[in-house]
């Protein structure tokens, strides 16, 4: 199905709350269809869109699963989509993958003009804009999962073989990464951080410092804890990669139950602002199968490639120990 037009009124749907869409008309309101693996770190992102833009509480933010009945009556049945309805239920904005670009809110600032009624060209009425702007964001943090992430036989020549790329060009990527096998269209120099973070949408592995200096971004590669910011993405191929989002998996747990290691930096206070602290678990739970002496300065020494800005060693260290005492806890 088509999506609607710009100035075509919204298609009416149930919401998750009971109520319908049109019963929300009287402010702006973002719609957004997302993969239905959500990310909750995606909701906070786009939520920080409003606070850059000081929309206060508005415009209204729905969010729904692109596999929903109502994304196909949207043209979004499995890709990304950010419609903005105004205040009448109107379509005042759109942007579907694979369809519309993205503007930047610069560009929208600069070219999001309306049309009075005796044809003369005005501003965006700031809630207009707001909602636009930031609906603008939103695409652009829903988009690299689904503009960029490919199958590699959609990739591929007819005759199934890849001819050589020159340097700079996209080429199919295969990894490994929790357990599942993802293929991802990269450039030969993205690293293997930024492709985990902007192209499969796992952001729970940091950009601290992008040199290999704070250990934010730490991974295992095979079980050994790697700078992801420091390797290319390209080069991991047929390696078994696991993040922060997959380590209790790894560990064998179910559910919600956490990973050990997880569940002593709980116990143990090991965060404060919370930025560095996938990378010092990950690092953390390497090191447990590691040859490193028993005592805390041990401990001290082989987490010192991870940096806490905040001050949590003491902590940090408690937790490693305690887990070391437990029998380890390093994932498969």
């Amino acid at each position: 199905m088509q999506p609607p037009n710009i100035g075509d009124i919204a298609p009416d749907f149930v919401l998750s709350t009971g109520r319908w869409l049109s019963d929300v008309r009287g402010a702006p309101v973002i719609l957004a269809f997302h993969e239905p693996g959500w990310d909750p770190a995606r909701a906070d992102e786009i939520e920080g869109y409003r606070h850059l833009i000081q929309a206060g509480e508005e415009p209204q933010r729905v969010l729904v699963s692109n596999d929903e009945p109502a994304a196909a009556l949207y043209g979004a049945a499995r890709e990304s989509a950010v419609f903005v309805l105004d205040g009448r239920g109107r379509i005042a904005w759109r942007h579907v993958a694979g369809i519309d670009p993205v503007e930047s809110a610069a560009e929208i600032a600069a070219l999001g003009l309306q049309t009075n009624g005796d044809g003369v060209r005005t501003a965006w009425s700031r809630r207009g804009f707001v909602a636009t702007a930031i609906g603008a964001a939103v695409a652009l943090t829903l988009e690299p999962t689904f503009g960029r992430a490919q199958t590699a036989a959609a990739q591929l020549p007819s005759g199934g073989t890849t001819t050589g790329a020159a340097v700079g060009d996209a080429v199919p990527v295969t990894l490994n990464v929790n357990g599942q096998t993802i293929t991802l269209n990269l450039e030969p120099r993205v690293t293997l951080l930024d492709a985990l973070r902007e192209y499969a949408g796992l952001t729970g592995s940091k950009k601290g410092c992008d040199h290999g200096q704070c250990g934010a971004c730490t991974v295992h590669i095979d079980r050994r804890r790697t700078l992801s910011c420091l390797t290319f993405a390209v080069m991991q191929q047929d390696k078994k990669i696991t993040t922060i989002e997959g380590l209790a998996a790894s560990a064998g747990a179910t559910g919600d139950s956490l990973h050990p290691m997880q569940q002593a930096f709980i116990e143990h206070d090991g965060f404060q602002c919370g930025y560095c602290t996938s990378g010092q678990i990950m690092s953390a739970t390497a090191m447990v199968g590691e040859p490193w002496g028993p005592g805390d300065d041990d401990v001290r020494e082989a987490m010192s490639g991870n940096i806490c800005r905040c001050g949590a060693y003491p902590g940090i260290v408690a937790a490693v120990q305690e887990v070391r005492r437990n029998g380890g806890g390093q994932g498969r």
